[in-house]
């Protein structure tokens, strides 16, 4: 029997960490999401979340989030920290917090359209979210 792998070389003259990165290849995003069990991303065409700058669902180019369960957004971005003034939920049940990293809950919403944010989520304090279910 042959020591030869598929790629040439002989398994004999390989240490275990060489024949372990030989067996790891890059992952991108979409990937690597599903297989840690979820990461929350923006940018998607068929979004959990909509954030609005303004009331209305108007201002221009809205952020777009998806998330597992388990999973939300740290920070929504400089574009939409403490600038957020309606929001449209189309799947899941979601914590909205007034600072990064989770901190300072203000309110759980589920699926719906919020033209003004709803009491405990204070205009323009959005800065993370994260997904409960």
């Amino acid at each position: 029997m042959s020591n030869i792998n598929n790629y040439g070389v002989d398994m004999n003259k390989k240490t275990l960490a060489q024949l372990n990165l030989s067996a790891v290849k890059e992952l991108n995003d979409e990937v690597a999401a599903t297989c840690s069990g979820g990461v929350a991303y923006t940018g998607s065409n068929d979004p959990d979340v909509i954030l609005y700058r303004d009331g209305g669902f108007g201002g221009s180019d809205p952020l777009s989030v998806n998330a597992s369960i388990g999973d939300g957004l740290g920070y929504v971005g400089d574009d939409f920290n403490d600038l957020t003034s309606s929001i449209v939920i189309t799947r899941g049940t979601w914590e909205f917090y007034k600072d990064s990293g989770f901190r300072l809950y203000q309110a759980t919403l589920g699926p719906g359209q919020y033209s003004i944010l709803p009491g405990g989520i204070e205009n323009d304090s959005l800065s993370s979210l994260f997904r409960i279910s």
